[in-house]
């Protein structure tokens, strides 16, 4: 009896091919030509072989890890280590991703491993061009950080970046001059204001209704042209005002400001734009 194709079934277990409607092995012994290892950390994980590269790390995860629970593992690790930092440019990366990867574990973020491998990527170029330096070595990493956030349209607490690396605007501003107008290592890019809806309206404890009424105030303003070349976080914050009023949950500008670190002087001006700009209609 033959069997259909659409039946043939492999158990990588056993290696053999199976017919699911007469249950006839086919095939057995087959050699599995993948990799040696695979991890089982959940049912979608079928990575094999070894972990994947990695940007987070300045030798991209091609190391040797060393067991250091006796003294002699203890020593062979410390010397491993030793011989992986070799040039000044290593040197370099790894002062600068250990402190990119404190700041984003921090930072609390859903999409921390994406952001984490960005600012790497970003990271190895600078220091691969020669302008990272010991003195700007924090500023480069802000501004990395905060280049690879907008980059991945990933809402961040700018201040806070700013604050841990000890850095100034003036010499954030100067770092992502270089990173965008003279090396062009990031191209400019703005939030969307729909995304940065959602995470300010957490902040201000506001419920889901009000977020997705201020998302289509949102929508509306840009296909309006009312809230075109506005900043993202002002127009995130006034649509929340505005949705809070129609959805008759009130909150103040000031409750609204200081839950989402948008001065009040922003919110009332992205205010009047939506109000003059937007047409909203309210069924009663």
């Amino acid at each position: 009896m033959t069997c259909r194709e659409e039946s043939v079934v492999y158990d990588e277990f056993r290696g053999e091919l199976v017919c699911l409607d007469t249950g006839e092995v086919l095939e057995d012994r087959l050699v599995d030509l993948g990799r040696e290892w695979r991890s089982f950390d959940s049912a979608t994980n079928r990575e094999r072989a070894e972990t994947p590269n990695t940007l987070k790390v300045h030798d991209m995860g091609l190391h040797t890890e060393i067991d250091g629970t006796t003294w002699i593992g203890r020593r062979l690790a410390e010397l491993n280590n030793l011989s992986r930092v070799v040039s000044s440019d290593d040197r370099k990366m790894v002062k600068a991703l250990k402190l990119a990867n404190d700041v984003i574990n921090r930072l609390q973020t859903p999409t921390a491993a994406k952001l984490k491998e960005e600012v790497g990527l970003i990271l190895r170029k600078l220091v691969k061009s020669g302008v990272v330096g010991k003195r700007r070595l924090n500023a480069y990493v802000a501004a990395a950080i905060i280049a690879a956030a907008e980059s991945l349209n990933v809402p961040i607490d700018r201040r806070f970046v700013l604050s841990y690396c000890g850095v100034t605007v003036s010499e954030l501003w100067e770092a992502m001059m270089k990173i965008r107008r003279d090396l062009g290592i990031v191209k400019s890019k703005t939030y969307d204001p729909r995304t940065l809806v959602v995470t300010l309206s957490h902040k201000a404890g506001l419920p889901t209704q009000v977020a997705t009424l201020a998302i289509r105030i949102v929508e509306a303003g840009r296909e309006s042209g009312a809230l075109l070349s506005r900043g993202p976080q002002g127009v995130a914050a006034a649509a929340l005002y505005v949705a809070s009023i129609l959805m008759d949950i009130r909150k103040t500008q000031t409750a609204i400001s200081r839950s989402t670190e948008v001065s009040e002087v922003t919110i009332r001006n992205r205010y009047k734009d939506i109000i003059d700009g937007v047409l909203v209609e309210v069924n009663l």
